[in-house]
């Protein structure tokens, strides 16, 4: 299945972020690119678009989105919750503007082995990072009652 990508609130989210042509953004949930593509149009020569996704497959997608921008864009194998981690790994100490579009996408949806979908018949997987070694499976079949009631709470 081909990585497909249509950004939801692009006019808003990009309105939003004031870009400036020098700025340092981050898109902390790459996915597609589609967000990250339209900031790097508005970036100059001294602009930087950091991408942050755990989705391989989502990586190899905005890779490809993004090859036109060059060095503006730096994109990390991460999971926006060490964004302050990759940020000091590259040595930037403040940034413009950050995105996050939070949620599963359309492709993990649509695609039946990653086993989001509760449209198609194919085994409980939800792993954002395939090279995670548990997924929800695992999860909702061997874990106490109380754990996942747990979980759910929280």
């Amino acid at each position: 299945m081909e990585f497909q990508h249509v950004s939801v609130l692009l006019e808003e989210t990009i309105g939003a972020l004031q870009i400036k042509p020098d700025g340092i953004y981050v898109d902390g949930t790459l996915g597609g690119a589609g967000h990250a593509s339209e900031i790097c149009r508005q970036l100059g020569d001294g602009g930087r678009l950091i991408g942050i996704d755990q989705d391989e497959e989502a990586l190899t997608a905005s890779r490809e989105r993004l090859k036109e921008f060059g060095e503006k864009v730096s994109i990390i194998k991460s999971n926006y919750v060490q964004i302050k981690q990759v940020l000091q790994d590259l040595g930037i100490d403040k940034v413009d503007g950050i995105i996050l579009d939070l949620g599963v996408s359309s492709y993990q949806l649509d695609n039946a082995e990653r086993g989001f979908s509760y449209m198609a018949d194919a085994p409980l997987d939800m792993r954002m990072d395939r090279e995670q070694s548990i997924c929800a499976r695992d999860i909702v079949n061997t874990y106490p009652e109380a754990e996942l009631s747990r979980i759910i709470r929280e």
